[in-house]
């Protein structure tokens, strides 16, 4: 099964979340493809710039000279505010020096001129210069070429440089960023076929008062400054969050031991208090840590400077960084939790979000791999990366060490950003500095923070995201061509035609000659891409659902050194996920999503975990490995959220039976509970189903609001008892019980309808046109190549029923582990295919039955719909089988697979409303029920063709 090339699919669901497309029409599905000024429409606002942009004589640059394009009425026009006719020649050996190239430009207008017109098009100021790269990378004595030269030589690779030097008409791109008349303007320089950008500041004076934000600061190699460090924690703490507490945590008062920097010792102190925490990774080093053997000596006064304590340089940088910026105490797990004592390990782990949450500041060591490192700047460990700066023109200009638009590198791809612990760590503290390799990074709820930047006047001041536009019209001709060959919702258009203005590009496309068929306008644009949050989750404004998703997406991409670790390294993140909502998470599942989050995919070969206490298959925390959960497609998509299918039941334990009498409220003799514990005890479990209300809230007049992100496209609810808070669907509210569904031996029990599943090499398997003969689906042995020469990855399968495709399936267990030796006799099969909900393929909107007809479907309509379906009186239900006519020969064709549920349209109809299964492929482990079965797939299918292979029910014990 030699699986070939792989390459992802352009169009992914993750891809497409970044981008927004719609269908023109006439009524309110209708969106204009340029953002609109508040007072005039884009077409008016076009032509003024267009005006602006006519009054000048616009100059290139050629042949080592500057020219202006061929104009008419030259004469009447005037040159660009930015352009110098005629520019003093200093000397080479001059310090402020400028080539012929950079002479003629003026780089204190463009830094302190706003809406000054660039040399190519209207509406920005953007200069172009062709041919440039070969120039600047020629070691001339140029200032301005020199700052370029320095700054991008160490981002990018020396291979990407010699290819950009080669290039003779490689073209380097000016361009002014203006977050707003309150902040300097600043200068990001591009090379074509190079991905980084250089952005370029002017040094802020040295008068406080009179710098603005965004200007630069000089940074010290040797020395971070923690004068700056200890304004941005004041300046926090002043104004930023007016009187609320910025903690992530609601600690209530107690007593935790801290390392007081003043009497270097351990100590317990009385919370809340004022203190820092240490995140680091550990590594393999053995120093110094709290052990009962050592407890005596680290609380004694100036016991950390004792001569058999062994601290790493990062916690004494640690140390010394706390004292500097006026903290008393310091929190480091491995000196303020007694390592030899379980119990304290128990207890402190479980309130990790209560010790990270309620710190003044978290201390991130992000460039070690082990304590012995240190912190740069902060003792005798250097930066690596020494500050670019140069004048010219009588200007100082200092290159950022970070596009504060775009993650941070030097963090996203550390060691510290690579391990379990650090992640919630990250994202439990309310207030973080990193220490990189070049400077501090300071970050807080309000604020993102540079060591060489003046911070924004305004508390909410974020970094504008990056809109790449290059990059979106480089995937122009990816997205037409998923629209036109790949989207089943779009098979219905023999037409298509594509606008994509505004843009640079407009393209067009008819699918056939005969353009008297209609064709409908698909229009594209691309959505920003968070920016200097990096690997934070980002909370406001997104559903508790999403929130969960990343975090999950993020947190299995990490390390561990101990598998046992996998739910406590996660236990933080959970609590504040949950952010005081009334919700269990069962092995890492949140209860207010848990169907949807049974749904999660491998994104690489996973590895089962197999200790005493291993989470079970269900859960993603039984597995090692990354993985993630399916988004919604385009941005704007319409798409409905997963409506269950099984019914929920649980197991009633004799205990649970003995406390339920206990804790009814009636009076009890010591006599009767001793009676009815003696006999409650010997009667067997009873597995018992939940009541269908109860578990999917419809209950009248609950105080659930539903909402529409027309954003998005997406229905949301709120409920004045989780103020700030989205769901996607209605859950337990503070009054209300959590309704169990996790038995004691961590299986979960659902009614639901299975069909067992045949191993076949699909090439060499006859088709059978004949509608529902086969009671069985079939799995693909083999890996089929998908669009192009690329192949499916390793654990993706097509599922077929008599040869006609009919979904996917992501496994998480090697293919070659599964036992497939008796697939072909029903009765011996272990293999079976479940369905857990139901939803539709994602598709462009607007939607084909109306506004008002998705609006009104919400997710709790949709729910009781689909259990009238599933489970209702057959007068009620949805017909199951669909189209069943001849559909002649199977489609096998390659696609671009992204995970949606593509099937035989001709066999099983085109998409429609709620058409698409969630499945699971299932394992069965013994016969009896309570042998239960285990998760070995995950994915989607047509739900006729799964009626088609004619379904049984029973009941499930996943373990």
């Amino acid at each position: 099964d030699a699986e070939g090339e792989y390459r992802e699919n352009p169009m992914s669901d993750d891809a497409r979340a970044y981008i927004r497309v719609w269908m023109e029409t006439e009524d309110e599905g209708k969106q204009d493809a340029e953002p609109q000024d508040e007072s005039e429409d884009y077409q008016t606002a076009h032509r003024e710039a267009s005006d602006a942009f006519n009054k000048y004589r616009h100059h290139y640059f050629e042949d080592g000279v500057w020219k202006t394009y061929s104009e008419k009425d030259l004469s009447s026009r005037k040159d660009e505010e930015w352009f110098i006719p005629s520019p003093p020649i200093l000397q080479t050996s001059d310090p402020e020096y400028l080539c012929e190239m950079c002479r003629q430009i003026d780089f204190a207008v463009l830094l302190t001129l706003r809406g000054v017109p660039g040399n190519n098009e209207p509406g920005s100021s953007v200069i172009d210069i062709k041919g440039a790269i070969s120039r600047v990378f020629e070691e001339n004595n140029c200032s301005f070429c020199g700052i370029i030269r320095q700054g991008i030589q160490g981002r990018c690779a020396p291979e990407d440089l010699e290819l950009a030097k080669n290039a003779e008409r490689g073209k380097m791109r000016l361009a002014v960023l203006d977050d707003g008349p309150e902040y300097a303007l600043r200068l990001e320089v591009s090379l074509e076929n190079l991905a980084p950008r250089l952005v370029l500041q002017i040094l802020a004076p040295d008068d406080a008062q009179a710098a603005l934000p965004l200007q630069g600061l000089v940074v010290q190699q040797g020395n971070a400054d923690m004068k700056r460090l200890r304004h941005w924690i004041q300046n926090c703490e002043e104004h930023h969050h007016h009187g609320e507490d910025v903690s992530t945590s609601k600690e209530e008062p107690s007593s935790w031991r801290f390392i007081d920097v003043e009497e270097c010792r351990i100590v317990l102190v009385d919370t809340p208090c004022r203190y820092a925490c240490l995140s680091y990774v550990w590594g393999n080093e053995k120093g110094t840590q709290l052990t009962t053997e050592t407890l005596s000596t680290l609380e004694s006064p100036g016991g950390l400077n004792d001569a058999s304590v062994c601290l790493g340089k990062t916690l004494s940088d640690a140390i010394k960084v706390t004292k500097d910026i006026g903290i008393r105490y310091l929190w480091i797990d491995a000196l303020c939790i007694v390592q030899d004592d379980a119990a304290d390990k128990k207890s402190r782990i479980s309130h990790m979000s209560d010790i990270y949450g309620n710190a003044t500041i978290t201390i991130v060591a992000s460039t070690n791999s082990r304590p012995a490192e240190g912190l740069p700047g902060a003792g005798d460990t250097s930066r690596t990366q020494a500050q670019v700066v140069g004048k010219l023109q009588g200007i100082t200009l200092i290159a950022a060490f970070h596009d504060a638009r775009l993650p941070h590198k030097d963090i996203e791809e550390s060691a510290w950003n690579s391990r379990a612990w650090t992640f919630q760590e990250r994202q439990l503290s309310p207030r973080a500095v990193y220490f990189t390799g070049s400077q501090m990074h300071f970050t807080c709820p309000h604020e993102v923070v540079f060591e060489d930047t003046v911070a924004g006047l305004s508390a909410n001041h974020r970094p504008a995201h990056l809109l790449d536009h290059s990059q979106f019209l480089g995937r122009v001709h990816d997205l037409m061509h998923f629209i036109c060959w790949q989207d089943p919702t779009q098979y219905s258009y023999p037409n298509k035609t594509f606008h994509i203005k505004g843009l640079g590009s407009e393209s067009i496309s008819m699918m056939t000659s005969d353009t008297s068929i209609p064709a409908p306008i698909y229009r594209a644009t691309p959505v920003p891409r968070p920016g200097g949050g990096g690997g934070t989750l980002q909370i406001h404004g997104e559903t508790m659902w999403k929130v969960y998703s990343d975090a999950v997406s993020m947190y299995t991409r990490r390390k561990m050194s101990f598998q046992t670790d996998a739910l406590n390294a996660f236990h933080g993140v959970s609590d504040l996920i949950a952010q005081g909502i009334n919700s269990a998470f069962w092995h890492g599942l949140p209860e207010y999503n848990f169907d949807q989050a049974l749904l999660w995919y491998p994104q690489e070969p996973l590895t089962r975990r197999t200790h005493e206490n291993a989470s079970p298959s269900w859960s993603w925390a039984g597995w090692e490995g990354h993985t993630a959960y399916r988004r919604r497609g385009w941005r704007n998509a319409i798409a409905h959220t997963p409506a269950t299918v099984v019914r929920w039941f649980y197991l009633e334990h004799p205990r649970e039976v003995i406390y339920n009498y206990l804790v009814n409220g009636e009076h009890h003799t010591p006599e009767e509970i001793a009676d009815f514990a003696f006999h409650a005890a010997r009667e067997p479990a009873e597995i018992l189903p939940l009541r269908i209300s109860s578990l999917f809230h419809f209950h009248p007049n609950d105080g659930w609001k539903h909402c529409r992100d027309t954003d998005r496209n997406e229905h949301y609810y709120t409920h004045p008892e989780y103020p700030g808070l989205r769901f996607t669907y209605p859950t337990t509210l503070p009054s209300q019980k959590i309704i169990p569904r996790l038995a004691p031996n961590n299986g979960i029990f659902f009614l639901g309808r299975h069909v067992p599943v045949r191993f076949v090499d699909i090439a060499n398997t006859p088709h059978n046109p004949a509608p529902r003969v086969d009671p069985f689906l079939q799995i693909n042995i083999r890996n089929i190549p998908k669009y192009g020469i690329t192949r499916f990855r390793p654990w993706e399968r097509v599922i077929y029923h008599q040869g006609y495709r009919a979904g996917f399936l992501s496994l998480n267990v090697p293919f070659s582990s599964l036992d497939i030796s008796d697939s072909d006799d029903p009765a011996k099969g272990k293999y079976h295919i479940v369905p857990l909900s139901r939803e539709s393929v994602p598709s462009i909107a607007p939607p084909i039955a109306g506004w008002d007809a998705y609006w009104d479907l919400t997710p709790r309509n949709a729910q009781n719909l689909v259990i009238d379906w599933e489970w209702g009186p057959d007068e009620e239900r949805l017909p199951v089988l669909g189209p069943h006519e001849d559909a002649g020969e199977p489609e096998r064709g390659a696609r671009w697979e992204n995970g949606d549920a593509y099937w035989d349209v001709a066999r099983f109809g085109a998409p429609f409303m709620f058409s698409v299964y969630n499945v699971l492929l299932l394992e069965k482990v013994g016969e009896r029920v309570m042998d239960g079965w285990r998760r070995v797939g995950v994915g989607k299918m047509n739900a006729f063709a799964f009626w088609h292979a004619s379904p049984e029910e029973d009941m499930f014990h996943l373990r």
